[in-house]
């Protein structure tokens, strides 16, 4: 076509096939289409590449469904409460050698979430590259790959580790990670994983572009851990190397604690799929997510913003995000036709460019950004069950540069955990715990 000649009404500018024009028109994305004649022929390619890569259809259901209604009646589900922990004599020495078994044999995976960058901390980088310290090789990966280490050496078995990383994370991450020595992990069991994208949506459910010839693309939620590691053939990896029970656990959690004998023990003893650490909710207006079984016995974590006016006052183990997920069960699920997560909306700040031409940041929302989440799994799981652990000991994390849930606040309880390490063992207590953990992470009876 002369470079002056105009297509056929109608027609898809020149360079965009039919079909995904059609597919961007049905799904209220014709104006990317539009951008996609504006642009030179190399960029255009590159662009429509992108394009083609978004489920436009289902990317356009998600947006325009309610979001589900919460189920009626929630009642506490059954949990291996902090009382029956320390009143019934035998249980805990009894589910701590059931999981030193299934660590012992092998079956057992980590998976670290960590596609997060630490903006909030106002940090530049991945949020696990953010230096805890007080030593200068403290850093969020440091310390939780260590406990990963040293699990795997009390169980005389390594344990292989999964990172999931996000496109802006990726590289930065395995570099690190080559820096300190994966944490004392072997790199032949440690696998990064890039979790899948979406595009962030304006208020009328067009996608919003980032630069001229790019999408404003965003990553899909910790719950695109599920088709990532199958896109990667990461779950059949696990499954040749004998893993049974997969763990999972945030990045941002300097005390996460996802190989505890005693949580994978009651995995065994209650013959879960799946099971969840939980601790108790510090008053009813705390914002965390909590536990719940609706009539029809399937248990399932609510947002806060999912219950009502006031909380639900008999709702009070609150998640941390660490689960320990059945592998072969996992496997079986996404066999099954159609099998999909289903995607969460959320209205953030998204940089964008603007009709003038010029990318800029809003001061307020103004974005909808899809998601999905693992806890989504729990409805669909046969069994769960839940493990009350102490606050202090098991949640410290890193989210806000200063107040709650920040570097101080976590640094304060990191150093109480490993004092309490060193008087367990019988030794001095120095007058400043260092963030490296006794022996890299402290005796599993101490409890």
């Amino acid at each position: 076509m002369a470079r002056d000649a105009v297509p056929p009404a109608g027609s898809p500018p020149a360079g965009v096939p039919p079909d995904l024009a059609a597919t961007l028109a049905a799904s209220g994305q014709a104006h990317l289409t539009a951008h996609a004649a504006t642009l030179d022929a190399a960029t255009r390619a590159s662009f429509l590449e992108e394009v083609g890569r978004v489920p436009w259809d289902r990317v356009a259901r998600a947006f325009a469904s309610p979001p589900a209604p919460t189920p009626p009646d929630l009642r506490p589900p059954e949990a291996l409460t902090a009382r029956r922990q320390a009143n019934e004599a035998g249980l805990v020495a009894r589910l701590t050698d059931l999981g030193h078994r299934l660590l012992g044999a092998g079956k057992v995976a980590a998976v670290l979430l960590a596609g997060g960058q630490g903006s909030r901390l106002g940090f530049a980088g991945p949020k696990g590259t953010f230096v805890l310290g007080p030593e200068a090789d403290r850093s969020l990966y440091a310390i939780l790959l260590e406990r990963v280490a040293a699990a795997g050496r009390r169980a005389s078995r390594p344990v292989p580790l999964v990172v999931l990383v996000s496109r802006d994370t990726e590289e930065a991450t395995r570099a690190h990670l080559e820096g300190i020595r994966f944490g004392g992990l072997d790199p032949a069991l440690v696998r990064l994983v890039r979790q899948g994208e979406l595009p962030a949506l304006d208020a009328d459910g067009r996608a919003l572009l980032a630069a001229r010839g790019r999408l404003a693309l965003a990553p899909d939620g910790h719950g695109g851990l599920v088709d990532a590691c199958q896109r990667a053939g990461v779950f059949d990896w696990l499954a040749d190397l004998g893993v049974e029970a997969l763990t999972t656990f945030q990045v941002d959690n300097a005390l996460g604690r996802p190989l505890d004998p005693v949580f994978l023990g009651w995995m065994l003893d209650r013959h879960a799929t799946i099971v969840g650490k939980a601790v108790r909710k510090a008053n009813p207006g705390e914002k965390v997510g909590v536990y719940g079984r609706g009539l029809v016995g399937r248990v399932r974590i609510l947002e806060y913003s999912e219950l009502p006016e006031g909380g639900a006052p008999d709702l009070v183990l609150g998640s941390i995000a660490v689960h320990a997920f059945s592998l072969p069960w996992l496997r079986r699920l996404l066999a099954e036709p159609g099998f999909m997560l289903p995607w969460h909306r959320a209205t953030k700040k998204v940089a964008c460019l603007g009709p003038d031409g010029t990318v800029a940041t809003p001061a307020t929302p103004n974005a909808t950004k899809l998601e999905q989440f693992l806890f989504d799994l729990l409805p669909l799981a046969p069994r769960v069950a839940v493990h009350e652990v102490e606050r202090a000991r098991e949640f410290a994390p890193v989210k806000n540069a200063t107040g709650d849930d920040s570097p101080e606040t976590a640094r304060a309880l990191v150093a109480a955990e490993i004092a309490r390490w060193h008087r367990a063992a019988g030794r001095p207590v120095p007058e400043r715990p260092s963030l490296l953990p006794l022996e890299a992470d402290g005796p599993d009876d101490l409890r």
